[in-house]
This record gives C-alpha cells, sequence and structure tokens, in this order.
C-alpha cells in the first residue's frame, strides 16, 4: 500500500478527466438519456449504501464499494453487465480490502431481503468478483475525504450541529462522481463549502477566504455534489423502473462474454 495518497495507484491511474467520466456508459446512452444513467449511477449508489447498512459494514468499506462501482462502469455498460450483481460484489470485495468481511451467502441473503426478485447466489458472486477485480486494474486502495475532513473540521471547531451537515454531505458526495476526478482533500473542502451554504455559516466562508487553495475545483467539487442531490430528489421509484425496463437490465446475462 502507498505511504500517502500522492504516491498511490489512486492518485496516478484513478484520477480521471471529466471528458473521460461524461463518455463513460456509451453503450447505455443508445436507449437512455445522459440523465438517466446519472439517475441510474445514484440509485445503484444507494443500493450499495443499503445494503451495507443492513450487513452493518463500516461506512468507509461502504465508500470504497461506491468507488469500485463507479470505476467499472468507466469501462463497462449497465446492458452488459448486470448492475445489482457488481453493486453486491464491489460491496464484498471492498469489505475485503477494509478488512471487515461478511460471508458472500449473507449479502445474497440481504439483497433478497432489499430486491425479492435478485436472482444470485454466492458462486455467482465469487465469479464476479475476478471479472471486477480485472476491471480495477487490481487497484484496491482507495482514499477518502474523511481524514484530511477531520483536521479541516477541528481547525474550524463548528458545534455538533454543524458537523453532522458535514458528514451527512460527505456521504452525499458518493452519489456524485467527484470520487473519479477530484483529490479527497479537495471533496473534504468542498463538502464544507456546500455545508456552509446550506447553514449560512460566514465563519466557514471566512475560514476559505483566509486559506490559499484552488477554490475554482473546490466550486467545480461542490457543484457536482448539489446536481446530483438534486438530480435524485427529482427522481421518483417509477422513473427508475422506465429506466430500467428500457435497458431491459435485469433480464440479460451475468457478465459480457
Amino acid at each position: 500500500m502507498a505511504t500517502n495518497y500522492w504516491q498511490s495507484t489512486h492518485c496516478l491511474n484513478w484520477i480521471l478527466e471529466k471528458e473521460v467520466v461524461e463518455s463513460s456508459n456509451r453503450k447505455d446512452k443508445q436507449y437512455i438519456s445522459p440523465d438517466d444513467v446519472k439517475r441510474l449511477r445514484i440509485h445503484y449508489t444507494n443500493l450499495i449504501q443499503q445494503l451495507g447498512v443492513g450487513l452493518k459494514i463500516r461506512q468507509r468499506a461502504i465508500a470504497t464499494a461506491i468507488v469500485y462501482f463507479k470505476r467499472f462502469y468507466i469501462k463497462n455498460s449497465f446492458v452488459d453487465c448486470e448492475p445489482r450483481l457488481i453493486s453486491t460484489t464491489s460491496l464484498y470485495l471492498a469489505a475485503k480490502a477494509e478488512e471487515c468481511t461478511t460471508q458472500a451467502k449473507k449479502y445474497v441473503l440481504k439483497m433478497r431481503e432489499i430486491d425479492s426478485t435478485f436472482p444470485y447466489d454466492m458462486h455467482h458472486i465469487l465469479e464476479c468478483e475476478f471479472y471486477v477485480l480485472e476491471e480495477l486494474d487490481f487497484c484496491l486502495i482507495v482514499y477518502h475525504p474523511y481524514q484530511s475532513l477531520s483536521t479541516y473540521l477541528s481547525d474550524l471547531g463548528l458545534d455538533a450541529g454543524h458537523l453532522d451537515q458535514v458528514w451527512s454531505i460527505v456521504n452525499d458526495s458518493y452519489r456524485s462522481d467527484v470520487s473519479l476526478m477530484y483529490a479527497p482533500h479537495v471533496i473534504g473542502l468542498a463538502c464544507i463549502f456546500v455545508a456552509g451554504i446550506m447553514i449560512g455559516n460566514k465563519e466557514i466562508r471566512t475560514w476559505f477566504a483566509e486559506m490559499n487553495i484552488d477554490l475554482k475545483a473546490i466550486w467545480e467539487v461542490s457543484r457536482d455534489i448539489l446536481d446530483a442531490i438534486d438530480c435524485w430528489n427529482e427522481t421518483s421509484p417509477q422513473m427508475i423502473n422506465t429506466i430500467r425496463m428500457k435497458l431491459n437490465i435485469h433480464h440479460r446475462g451475468v457478465l459480457p462474454s
């Protein structure tokens, strides 16, 4: 494992240009709009979160799984690779990487509680694990905003209510694609910036004004996070079902042949 983010495969291999991220899921976009692709990404991000909480997996491992899922679909499409299986496998793999392993069969049982139509068993997850590993180029180390954020929040001295708001926004940030494009500390700063807007805290704005940082990047990340939140708030379960029907993704093969 790299001793710091700047030497890691996360930094060197998996910080992508915005154009690369926006050009992903090309095959899916033959059937649905880019906005619908975004809605599906958020939907399966929420599924990973729900599954992880149900299995009592640490939030860091859940966040890692979401990043794996997003990286996987940079190279693949929903129509070819069933996203429920990739979601479940990403969480299984992330839990192992973050040293909070749970048996594969428990993932299957919990997924069937969440979605009674989930057709896969533990053997599918174990088979899929190797395919996901290959698509990730075996780069399993993921850095998150949590560590740097603790340092920033200590410096700010926010009260408990404001701290909860910031941590909530950090978790919301994984609904967007910022983890594919920006360093974790930039995402952490953007979450503080968004919290400052939401709660109207002038001290946060003053704190940013005194820092020697790239405010353009902070603003871009903040905008992407807020866009993802708005997108999901405007998305109904009926919309998700309609999008999935257009892709017919729950009736295709497990993995591309």
